[in-house]
């Protein structure tokens, strides 16, 4: 990827749901208690063979926390959207604080009874403080902030207490550490806690600085036929977590010779052609050359494109309608703005 000074085209923004599509999910039961096994087979060493049954009930497990954030991702697209009517704004920030509020009062997501639980948790809290922290744009002071935020705080920090001394040793570094450390930065950075940021700041390098020359991430190619999957997967997390912190923490997207650079190219790489990462793996992989990745996993482009605005990257996703994805907040292009850039970061 150059580093030579140009213009980026604008990314046009898509136009967001009409109002009466985005739904408030201020009657959404809070989930308190959350407990699942594994989606894998018993037998699946690499983690890479589906139980079908077992996948069911992860997914339906997860589903009302899923629905919850899909729903407030929407009322952020409204709150992120510079055409917005003012009204319509208060009425979205409204929606956003009386729901996460809900939430905080029935201390949701307390109880995570498996290590399933605890992994996957941290990113649809990530979810929640992206809305929360575009409804405080609005509303600086809510009824309930208190509440809401200490809320945060302790599921920050029940992550971030797994992640260092209970998750397995490859989870303590893959896609899912990753995810954590997102969440755990966009809670510290609402919240200005400087030990939440440094510990999502610590996870993005300790992830990203795992990989090889070639960019690929071996705590994600063991995965064998979902190699590529999880490596893709890994990137939004880390992209993201670098692009909240950039004025921060802007060595994030150098340290370690570029990791995140050269995870990014060989991530986009493979979904052209898997061949790179076949031949590390020796499993044909199940997205890539013509299984295109889906939109909501090429969403990080957009704060990617903050970090290195490469036209060629950015033409990846100039026709898709909308990057959106919840656990990033919604749509992407809405919240990374990106217009002409002269001087992309060196490294």
């Amino acid at each position: 990827m150059t580093t030579r000074s140009f213009a980026l085209l604008l990314l046009l923004a898509s136009p967001v749901a009409a109002e009466e599509a985005a739904k408030c999910p201020i009657d959404t039961k809070p989930v308190v208690t959350l407990g699942f096994g594994s989606r894998y087979t018993d037998d699946s060493e690499n983690r890479s063979d589906f139980d079908e049954e077992s996948d069911k009930a992860v997914t339906e497990a997860l589903k009302p926390i899923d629905d919850f954030i899909t729903d407030l991702a929407k009322q952020t697209n409204i709150l992120n959207d510079t055409e917005t009517k003012p009204e319509e704004a208060q009425k979205a920030a409204a929606c956003v604080m009386e729901s996460i509020l809900a939430w905080a009062k029935a201390d949701a997501l307390s109880e995570l009874t498996t290590q399933g639980a605890n992994l996957s948790a941290p990113s649809r809290v990530g979810g929640v403080a992206f809305a929360y922290g575009a409804a405080l744009k609005v509303v600086p002071q809510p009824a309930g902030k208190a509440e809401i935020e200490a809320w945060l705080r302790d599921r920050s920090k029940q992550t971030m207490a797994f992640f260092d001394t209970k998750a397995p040793p490859r989870a303590s570094q893959n896609n899912l550490r990753a995810w954590a450390g997102l969440a755990v930065t966009r809670v510290g950075l609402v919240l200005d806690d400087p030990a939440l940021i440094d510990w999502g700041a610590e996870t993005l390098r300790l992830v990203a600085c795992t990989a090889e020359a070639d960019g690929s991430l071996p705590n994600e190619m063991w995965r064998g036929k979902l190699a590529l999957h999880y490596q893709l997967h890994a990137v939004a997390p880390l992209v993201t977590t670098a692009a909240l912190l950039q004025d921060e923490r802007p060595g994030l997207f150098t340290d370690c010779d570029g990791a995140l650079r050269r995870i990014v190219a060989f991530t986009l790489d493979g979904l052209d052609d898997p061949a790179a990462v076949e031949k590390i793996t020796g499993k044909k992989q199940t997205v890539g050359g013509t299984r295109k990745a889906r939109d909501f996993e090429l969403a990080w482009i957009a704060a990617y494109l903050t970090l290195d605005p490469d036209p060629g990257i950015a033409a990846r996703v100039e026709k898709v309608k909308e990057l959106g994805n919840s656990k990033l907040g919604g749509n992407q292009r809405l919240l990374w703005p990106v217009a002409v850039a002269d001087d992309p970061v060196d490294g």
